[in-house]
């Protein structure tokens, strides 16, 4: 009986070059069907994305944010949608933590920095996308440097998504308040001891009302700090609270709210009691926070100026606060993903987006800045130069357990705008977050 020969991959192979051999070509025939059979391997990066953006796919997205599909269309989807017509995009509208909970997945995940511990890593959606990033040969030196490296420092060395846009912080001020009290207004180029004084001179009453001269986003503020401290340790998870260029960098912002009748409402912190007398009541003169914060403002007449900055970093201004979109760990589209991601972080979708008022992250930023904003009627004749820092400082690595170090700064502050002294309230808000994380590393 004679044995049966299965035709296996080296079989096909060598019944290939034996038929190329037979056929008194020298060969030429096989080496014919060599490069027929491996169209994939010899395409170049440019072909292999073309490839990829034809082939039919679902994408199902998520967010951090609470968008609503009506917000994500404006912002990303639409655009998306025309660069891919063979992709379905759907978006998932709602809490992120009940869909996944649910036991659904995202292919893209789109999430804040300060957001992403809470999400993407506490919810283990990273997914290293270096192997992509090598196929699509994508150039990452053409992004502000800062929005790569704090991917490189989630990643360990690694990188999770890419960048699509960013912020950071800057001064808004209402002129009229100015005008009404006779003061020149805010400047570029302020030194934090230039906005302390403005603030004393600008809390003040006045027939009855009570003006306070800057209230601030405190958290973010400290998240993007000019001196790069860390809240944890990026690797014993140990809060850094007491290390000096974190005590600075707190007491700095704190002793604004020490300045009489500028006093932290309740002696408690919240976004709410800072911007919202800034924009609805209009009873504060100058605000610190997030530079895109001016959407939410209306249109009457506040303008911006560049973050203060100390004197002895005359050039650094406060951190970038990126959004990125992110490779879930749980796609089975993974090249398709990477498709919309290049997408979004490239010089079309980045010039197209600064337009409508959204900061760019490509490195050169002249390139937008002839055409920022100008389809956004509420920026018409605003200082929008001011809207970011000539530099961005280091970023500061962002762990797990960002949100609990964000907790314990946050009552801090009440502390010692109650009273206590900076070093006692930076030790007991250490002691309770160690507490607090260790805790949560146990379960």
């Amino acid at each position: 009986m004679r044995n049966k020969i299965g035709i296996g991959p080296v079989s096909v192979a060598l019944i290939a070059a034996l038929a190329g051999c037979s056929s008194g070509n020298n060969g030429e025939s096989g080496q014919a069907v060599k490069d027929a059979a491996t169209p994939a391997q010899q395409a170049g990066p440019a072909e292999l994305a073309k490839q990829a953006a034809q082939q039919p796919a679902e994408l199902v997205i998520g967010s951090s944010s609470g968008a609503t599909n009506e917000q994500f269309m404006r912002d990303y989807g639409t655009k998306i949608s025309e660069k891919f017509p063979n992709y379905k995009i759907k978006y998932v509208e709602g809490s992120f933590k009940t869909y996944i909970e649910s036991g659904q997945s995202y292919d893209i995940f789109i999430s804040s920095v300060g957001l992403t511990p809470a999400s993407v890593l506490t919810y283990n959606l990273q997914s290293d996308i270096s192997d992509l990033v090598q196929k699509y040969r994508f150039d990452m030196t053409g992004l502000e440097p800062s929005t790569i490296d704090i991917q490189r420092q989630l990643a360990g060395g690694g990188i999770y998504g890419l960048p699509v846009n960013t912020t950071s912080a800057a001064l808004f001020y209402n002129k009229d308040l100015f005008d009404r009290f006779g003061v020149p207004y805010p400047k570029d180029g302020m030194t934090w001891e230039d906005q302390y004084d403005l603030a004393k001179k600008m809390t003040r009453s006045d027939e009855g009302t009570t003006y306070r001269g800057l209230t601030m986003a405190f958290q973010h503020l400290m998240f993007l700090n000019q001196l790069s401290a860390p809240h944890l340790d990026a690797k014993t998870y140990k809060a850094m609270f007491l290390e000096n260029n974190f005590v600075r960098a707190f007491e700095n912002m704190a002793r604004f709210y020490k300045i009489p009748g500028n006093e932290l409402p309740g002696n408690t912190f919240y976004l709410n009691n800072q911007q919202d007398p800034f924009y609805k009541d209009k009873t504060v003169a100058m605000l610190l926070t997030l530079s895109t914060g001016g959407v939410n403002f209306g249109d009457w007449n506040w303008d911006i100026a560049k973050f203060p900055v100390f004197k002895d970093k005359p050039d650094v201004g406060p951190q970038s606060y990126p959004n990125y979109f992110y490779v879930t760990s749980t796609s089975k589209q993974r090249d398709a993903a990477f498709q919309v991601l290049s997408y979004v972080a490239s010089e079309e979708f980045q010039m197209w987006q600064a337009k409508t008022g959204t900061p760019a992250v490509l490195k050169d930023k002249s390139k937008t800045a002839s055409v920022f904003g100008v389809d956004k009627p509420l920026y018409k004749g605003k200082h929008l130069t001011a809207i970011l820092p000539d530099k961005f400082a280091d970023p500061t690595v962002k762990t797990l357990y960002q949100a609990a170090a964000d907790k314990e700064v946050n009552a801090a502050l009440g502390a010692y705008a109650a009273g206590q002294d900076v070093n006692t309230v930076l030790r007991e808000a250490a002691e309770r977050a160690d507490k607090a994380i260790a805790a949560t590393k146990g379960k």
